[in-house]
Protein backbone atom coordinates (compact mmCIF):
# COMPACT_ATOMS: atom_id res chain seq x y z
CA UNK A 1 0.00 0.00 0.00
CA UNK A 2 1.26 3.48 -0.88
CA UNK A 3 1.24 5.77 2.15
CA UNK A 4 3.81 8.44 1.23
CA UNK A 5 3.81 10.99 -1.60
CA UNK A 6 6.58 11.17 -4.16
CA UNK A 7 9.46 13.54 -3.32
CA UNK A 8 8.28 16.28 -5.68
CA UNK A 9 4.73 16.15 -4.28
CA UNK A 10 5.62 17.44 -0.82
CA UNK A 11 4.04 20.86 -1.28
CA UNK A 12 0.85 19.57 -2.93
CA UNK A 13 0.51 16.88 -0.28
CA UNK A 14 1.01 19.32 2.59
CA UNK A 15 -1.81 21.49 1.23
CA UNK A 16 -4.20 18.54 0.83
CA UNK A 17 -3.36 17.08 4.24
CA UNK A 18 -3.83 20.45 5.96
CA UNK A 19 -7.26 20.87 4.38
CA UNK A 20 -8.26 17.38 5.43
CA UNK A 21 -7.08 17.92 9.00
CA UNK A 22 -9.06 21.18 9.10
CA UNK A 23 -12.17 19.44 7.69
CA UNK A 24 -12.04 21.75 4.66
CA UNK A 25 -11.47 19.20 1.92
CA UNK A 26 -14.08 19.58 -0.87
CA UNK A 27 -16.40 16.71 -1.67
CA UNK A 28 -14.87 16.38 -5.15
CA UNK A 29 -11.26 16.93 -6.20
CA UNK A 30 -9.95 16.98 -9.77
CA UNK A 31 -6.21 16.27 -9.93
CA UNK A 32 -4.84 17.38 -13.28
CA UNK A 33 -1.48 17.33 -15.02
CA UNK A 34 0.47 15.31 -17.59
CA UNK A 35 0.24 11.52 -17.47
CA UNK A 36 3.09 9.83 -15.65
CA UNK A 37 3.86 12.37 -12.91
CA UNK A 38 2.14 10.63 -9.98
CA UNK A 39 -1.39 12.06 -9.76
CA UNK A 40 -3.01 8.69 -9.06
CA UNK A 41 -0.37 7.90 -6.47
CA UNK A 42 -1.12 11.17 -4.65
CA UNK A 43 -4.81 10.26 -4.62
CA UNK A 44 -3.94 6.86 -3.13
CA UNK A 45 -1.86 8.54 -0.43
CA UNK A 46 -4.84 10.73 0.42
CA UNK A 47 -7.13 7.70 0.58
CA UNK A 48 -4.75 5.89 2.91
CA UNK A 49 -4.49 8.93 5.18
CA UNK A 50 -8.26 9.49 5.30
CA UNK A 51 -9.00 5.86 6.16
CA UNK A 52 -6.15 5.22 8.62
CA UNK A 53 -7.01 4.71 12.30
CA UNK A 54 -3.59 5.68 13.62
CA UNK A 55 -1.90 8.26 11.36
CA UNK A 56 1.70 9.15 12.07
CA UNK A 57 3.53 12.34 11.00
CA UNK A 58 0.57 13.29 8.83
CA UNK A 59 0.60 10.02 6.88
CA UNK A 60 -1.18 6.69 7.13
CA UNK A 61 0.59 4.34 9.53
CA UNK A 62 0.47 1.37 7.16
CA UNK A 63 0.01 -1.01 10.09
CA UNK A 64 -3.45 -0.57 11.60
CA UNK A 65 -6.44 -2.72 10.70
CA UNK A 66 -7.82 -0.30 8.12
CA UNK A 67 -4.41 0.11 6.47
CA UNK A 68 -4.02 -3.66 6.31
CA UNK A 69 -7.45 -4.10 4.76
CA UNK A 70 -6.78 -1.30 2.28
CA UNK A 71 -3.46 -2.88 1.27
CA UNK A 72 -5.29 -6.16 0.66
CA UNK A 73 -7.65 -4.38 -1.73
CA UNK A 74 -10.74 -5.15 0.32
CA UNK A 75 -11.45 -1.96 2.25
CA UNK A 76 -15.24 -1.42 2.15
CA UNK A 77 -14.89 2.38 2.33
CA UNK A 78 -12.56 2.73 -0.66
CA UNK A 79 -13.57 2.31 -4.28
CA UNK A 80 -11.43 2.59 -7.38
CA UNK A 81 -13.07 3.15 -10.78
CA UNK A 82 -10.96 2.64 -13.91
CA UNK A 83 -11.45 1.06 -17.34
CA UNK A 84 -11.86 -2.70 -17.14
CA UNK A 85 -9.12 -4.89 -18.56
CA UNK A 86 -9.22 -4.76 -22.33
CA UNK A 87 -11.29 -1.58 -22.35
CA UNK A 88 -10.37 2.10 -22.65
CA UNK A 89 -13.71 3.30 -21.29
CA UNK A 90 -15.31 3.78 -17.88
CA UNK A 91 -18.92 2.70 -18.41
CA UNK A 92 -22.17 3.82 -16.86
CA UNK A 93 -22.59 0.59 -14.85
CA UNK A 94 -19.30 1.30 -13.09
CA UNK A 95 -20.48 4.79 -12.16
CA UNK A 96 -23.78 3.40 -10.95
CA UNK A 97 -21.84 1.15 -8.58
CA UNK A 98 -19.97 4.23 -7.38
CA UNK A 99 -23.27 6.05 -6.74
CA UNK A 100 -24.45 3.11 -4.64
CA UNK A 101 -21.14 3.10 -2.77
CA UNK A 102 -21.38 6.83 -2.05
CA UNK A 103 -24.92 6.57 -0.71
CA UNK A 104 -24.03 4.08 2.03
CA UNK A 105 -22.84 4.80 5.54
CA UNK A 106 -19.10 4.14 6.04
CA UNK A 107 -18.69 0.50 7.01
CA UNK A 108 -15.72 1.12 9.31
CA UNK A 109 -16.72 4.58 10.45
CA UNK A 110 -15.15 7.87 9.47
CA UNK A 111 -14.66 8.56 5.79
CA UNK A 112 -15.08 7.01 2.37
CA UNK A 113 -13.14 7.80 -0.78
CA UNK A 114 -13.80 6.94 -4.42
CA UNK A 115 -10.99 7.30 -6.96
CA UNK A 116 -11.78 7.67 -10.67
CA UNK A 117 -8.89 7.48 -13.13
CA UNK A 118 -8.43 8.57 -15.79
CA UNK A 119 -11.64 10.55 -15.45
CA UNK A 120 -11.72 11.45 -19.15
CA UNK A 121 -12.19 7.74 -19.90
CA UNK A 122 -15.81 8.02 -18.74
CA UNK A 123 -18.17 7.82 -21.68
CA UNK A 124 -20.84 10.51 -21.91
CA UNK A 125 -23.49 8.43 -20.15
CA UNK A 126 -21.10 7.62 -17.30
CA UNK A 127 -20.08 11.26 -16.92
CA UNK A 128 -23.69 12.38 -16.86
CA UNK A 129 -24.50 9.74 -14.24
CA UNK A 130 -21.64 10.98 -12.07
CA UNK A 131 -23.33 14.38 -11.83
CA UNK A 132 -25.74 12.86 -9.31
CA UNK A 133 -22.86 12.34 -6.86
CA UNK A 134 -21.38 15.73 -7.64
CA UNK A 135 -24.64 17.64 -7.25
CA UNK A 136 -25.87 15.72 -4.20
CA UNK A 137 -22.64 14.88 -2.35
CA UNK A 138 -22.61 12.48 0.56
CA UNK A 139 -21.12 14.19 3.64
CA UNK A 140 -18.93 11.18 4.35
CA UNK A 141 -17.66 10.53 0.80
CA UNK A 142 -14.86 12.27 -1.08
CA UNK A 143 -14.56 11.81 -4.84
CA UNK A 144 -11.13 12.17 -6.39
CA UNK A 145 -10.99 12.39 -10.17
CA UNK A 146 -7.58 12.07 -11.82
CA UNK A 147 -7.31 13.49 -15.33
CA UNK A 148 -4.45 13.73 -17.81
CA UNK A 149 -6.67 15.66 -20.22
CA UNK A 150 -9.35 17.59 -18.28
CA UNK A 151 -10.55 19.14 -21.53
CA UNK A 152 -11.95 15.69 -22.32
CA UNK A 153 -14.37 15.96 -19.39
CA UNK A 154 -17.77 17.64 -19.74
CA UNK A 155 -17.79 21.18 -18.38
CA UNK A 156 -20.63 20.16 -16.05
CA UNK A 157 -18.29 17.69 -14.34
CA UNK A 158 -15.28 20.00 -14.20
CA UNK A 159 -17.29 22.86 -12.73
CA UNK A 160 -18.46 20.72 -9.81
CA UNK A 161 -14.96 19.67 -8.78
CA UNK A 162 -12.20 21.68 -7.16
CA UNK A 163 -9.20 21.42 -9.46
CA UNK A 164 -5.66 20.86 -8.19
CA UNK A 165 -3.07 21.24 -10.95
CA UNK A 166 0.07 19.15 -10.44
CA UNK A 167 3.20 20.14 -12.35
CA UNK A 168 5.89 17.73 -13.57
CA UNK A 169 8.89 17.50 -11.24
CA UNK A 170 12.21 19.13 -12.03
CA UNK A 171 14.74 17.20 -14.05
CA UNK A 172 17.10 16.47 -11.17
CA UNK A 173 14.33 15.25 -8.87
CA UNK A 174 13.01 12.99 -11.65
CA UNK A 175 16.48 11.67 -12.44
CA UNK A 176 17.37 10.85 -8.84
CA UNK A 177 14.08 9.04 -8.25
CA UNK A 178 14.19 7.13 -11.54
CA UNK A 179 17.79 6.00 -11.13
CA UNK A 180 16.85 4.51 -7.77
CA UNK A 181 13.65 2.92 -9.12
CA UNK A 182 15.53 1.33 -12.04
CA UNK A 183 18.45 0.17 -9.89
CA UNK A 184 20.77 1.65 -12.50
CA UNK A 185 19.77 -1.04 -15.01
CA UNK A 186 18.68 1.42 -17.71
CA UNK A 187 19.95 4.90 -18.68
CA UNK A 188 17.58 7.09 -16.69
CA UNK A 189 18.37 10.22 -18.70
CA UNK A 190 17.40 8.50 -21.94
CA UNK A 191 14.15 7.24 -20.41
CA UNK A 192 13.28 10.73 -19.21
CA UNK A 193 14.12 12.25 -22.60
CA UNK A 194 11.78 9.86 -24.36
CA UNK A 195 9.03 10.43 -21.79
CA UNK A 196 9.41 14.23 -21.60
CA UNK A 197 10.58 14.26 -17.98
CA UNK A 198 7.59 12.30 -16.68
CA UNK A 199 9.22 9.90 -14.21
CA UNK A 200 6.38 7.42 -13.68
CA UNK A 201 5.86 7.17 -17.43
CA UNK A 202 9.60 6.56 -17.76
CA UNK A 203 9.47 3.84 -15.11
CA UNK A 204 6.52 2.17 -16.86
CA UNK A 205 8.46 2.25 -20.13
CA UNK A 206 11.46 0.68 -18.40
CA UNK A 207 9.34 -2.05 -16.79
CA UNK A 208 7.61 -2.86 -20.09
CA UNK A 209 10.88 -3.11 -21.96
CA UNK A 210 9.52 -0.68 -24.53
CA UNK A 211 12.41 1.81 -24.67
CA UNK A 212 13.94 0.36 -27.83
CA UNK A 213 10.59 0.42 -29.63
CA UNK A 214 10.00 4.04 -28.64
CA UNK A 215 13.50 5.04 -29.77
CA UNK A 216 13.02 3.24 -33.07
CA UNK A 217 9.80 5.16 -33.66
CA UNK A 218 11.47 8.49 -32.84
CA UNK A 219 14.32 7.70 -35.25
CA UNK A 220 11.77 6.78 -37.87
CA UNK A 221 9.98 10.11 -37.40
CA UNK A 222 13.31 11.91 -37.82
CA UNK A 223 13.86 10.01 -41.07
CA UNK A 224 10.33 10.92 -42.16
CA UNK A 225 10.99 14.63 -41.59
CA UNK A 226 14.28 14.40 -43.49
CA UNK A 227 12.54 12.80 -46.46
CA UNK A 228 14.31 9.46 -46.03
CA UNK A 229 11.14 7.60 -45.08
CA UNK A 230 7.64 7.51 -46.54
CA UNK A 231 4.52 7.99 -44.39
CA UNK A 232 3.51 4.54 -45.63
CA UNK A 233 6.51 3.04 -43.80
CA UNK A 234 5.73 4.52 -40.38
CA UNK A 235 3.01 2.03 -39.28
CA UNK A 236 5.53 -0.82 -39.36
CA UNK A 237 7.87 1.06 -37.01
CA UNK A 238 5.23 1.14 -34.30
CA UNK A 239 3.86 -2.33 -34.85
CA UNK A 240 4.34 -3.28 -31.18
CA UNK A 241 3.03 0.02 -29.79
CA UNK A 242 -0.53 1.06 -29.04
CA UNK A 243 -1.97 3.59 -31.47
CA UNK A 244 -2.35 6.15 -28.69
CA UNK A 245 1.38 5.77 -27.89
CA UNK A 246 2.33 6.44 -31.51
CA UNK A 247 0.15 9.54 -31.59
CA UNK A 248 1.68 10.71 -28.31
CA UNK A 249 5.18 10.37 -29.78
CA UNK A 250 4.13 12.40 -32.81
CA UNK A 251 2.61 15.05 -30.55
CA UNK A 252 5.86 15.14 -28.58
CA UNK A 253 7.83 15.78 -31.79
CA UNK A 254 5.44 18.56 -32.83
CA UNK A 255 5.65 20.20 -29.42
CA UNK A 256 9.43 20.08 -29.47
CA UNK A 257 9.59 21.71 -32.91
CA UNK A 258 7.16 24.44 -31.82
CA UNK A 259 9.39 25.22 -28.86
CA UNK A 260 12.44 25.42 -31.12
CA UNK A 261 10.74 27.92 -33.41
CA UNK A 262 8.65 29.90 -30.94
CA UNK A 263 10.91 32.98 -31.23
CA UNK A 264 10.42 33.26 -34.99
CA UNK A 265 8.79 36.59 -35.96
CA UNK A 266 8.52 36.11 -39.71
CA UNK A 267 5.09 35.84 -41.30
CA UNK A 268 6.01 32.47 -42.76
CA UNK A 269 7.19 31.24 -39.37
CA UNK A 270 3.99 32.44 -37.71
CA UNK A 271 1.84 30.60 -40.24
CA UNK A 272 3.95 27.49 -39.84
CA UNK A 273 3.51 27.61 -36.09
CA UNK A 274 -0.24 27.89 -36.51
CA UNK A 275 -0.20 24.78 -38.69
CA UNK A 276 1.91 23.00 -36.07
CA UNK A 277 -0.44 24.01 -33.28
CA UNK A 278 -3.39 22.73 -35.31
CA UNK A 279 -1.63 19.39 -35.81
CA UNK A 280 -0.69 19.23 -32.11
CA UNK A 281 -4.35 19.85 -31.21
CA UNK A 282 -5.59 17.23 -33.66
CA UNK A 283 -3.17 14.60 -32.31
CA UNK A 284 -4.46 15.32 -28.81
CA UNK A 285 -8.06 15.06 -29.98
CA UNK A 286 -7.36 11.69 -31.58
CA UNK A 287 -5.80 10.41 -28.35
CA UNK A 288 -8.84 11.53 -26.34
CA UNK A 289 -11.16 9.93 -28.86
CA UNK A 290 -9.34 6.61 -28.61
CA UNK A 291 -9.31 6.84 -24.81
CA UNK A 292 -13.09 7.33 -24.97
CA UNK A 293 -13.55 4.09 -26.89
CA UNK A 294 -13.19 5.05 -30.55
CA UNK A 295 -11.60 2.38 -32.71
CA UNK A 296 -10.27 4.07 -35.88
CA UNK A 297 -8.43 2.34 -38.68
CA UNK A 298 -4.91 2.12 -37.28
CA UNK A 299 -3.08 1.98 -40.62
CA UNK A 300 -4.93 4.94 -42.12
CA UNK A 301 -4.60 7.10 -38.99
CA UNK A 302 -0.84 6.56 -38.76
CA UNK A 303 -0.29 7.15 -42.47
CA UNK A 304 -2.43 10.30 -42.48
CA UNK A 305 -0.80 11.74 -39.35
CA UNK A 306 2.67 10.87 -40.69
CA UNK A 307 1.95 12.71 -43.93
CA UNK A 308 0.67 15.76 -42.03
CA UNK A 309 3.68 15.60 -39.73
CA UNK A 310 6.08 15.65 -42.70
CA UNK A 311 4.26 18.52 -44.43
CA UNK A 312 3.85 20.65 -41.32
CA UNK A 313 7.22 20.20 -39.69
CA UNK A 314 8.98 20.50 -43.00
CA UNK A 315 7.67 24.05 -43.09
CA UNK A 316 8.21 24.80 -39.40
CA UNK A 317 11.75 23.56 -39.50
CA UNK A 318 12.75 25.64 -42.55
Amino acid sequence: MIVAPLPWQAEAWAALAARFDAAKLPHALLLTGPAGIGKTRLAQVLAARMLCNDPSAGLACGRCKTCTVLAAGSHPDFMEVAPDDGSRVIKIDQVRELISFASKTPALGGHKLALIHPAEAMNLNAANALLKCLEEPSPSTTLVLVSHQPGGLPATVRSRCQAVALAPPGRQASLAWLQNACDGQEPAEQLLDVCEDRPLAALALYESGGLEQRLALLKGVDALLEGRLSPLDVPALGADLELVEILAVMQQVVQGRIRENVKSTSQQGGGARRDAFELWTELGRLQRSIASGANPNRQLIIEDCSARLARTLGIVGS
